[in-house]
């Protein structure tokens, strides 16, 4: 039986400093760690212009869709259980992330389209570009604002 999968392409023509950081972040971390409420990294390219990131396939989508959207796709609201599971899903994976894995990240980037679905409606945190690694001791870290423009959460 054939794995469905989820591929990211960076476009030629976008590659600048910025956009290779972030894909050569997302690689670094997600080779680092794995967590059941992580998106699982299964293959990448960096040969030349060709950077692609083959991911596996989540076939609820973004929960961003689930949210704001759910009237245009004709999906039914979500039950305030199933909330409260995505909401736990996703605190485990930042709880894996900033204190249980091998190394510590910070996400900086964590908002409902980078919250990916399953079949069941699990939750996995996606889009490692902006994540910061906290050095080896370190309880907080000092960053420069990052993340998806104009959607930043206020100080």
């Amino acid at each position: 039986m054939a794995q469905k999968i989820a591929v990211k392409r960076m476009e030629p023509g976008v590659i600048c400093n910025k956009v290779l950081d972030e894909f050569e972040s997302e690689i670094s971390v997600l080779t680092k760690v794995r967590h059941r409420h992580l998106v699982l990294l299964l293959e990448y390219s960096t040969q030349g212009l060709k950077r692609i990131l083959v991911y596996e396939y989540m076939p609820q989508g973004e929960l961003s869709r689930h949210q704001f959207r759910w009237k245009n796709f004709k999906l039914e609201p979500l039950s305030w259980k199933r909330r409260l599971s995505i909401a736990l899903d996703v605190a485990r994976g930042m709880g894996y992330l900033h204190s249980l894995a091998h190394q510590s990240f910070i996400h900086r980037d964590l908002i409902s389209s980078n919250i990916l679905l399953s079949d069941d409606f699990r939750a996995n945190v996606s889009d490692f570009g902006p994540v910061k690694l906290v050095l080896d001791g370190g309880k907080s870290i000092m960053t420069q604002v990052a993340g998806t423009f104009g959607y930043v959460a206020p100080k």
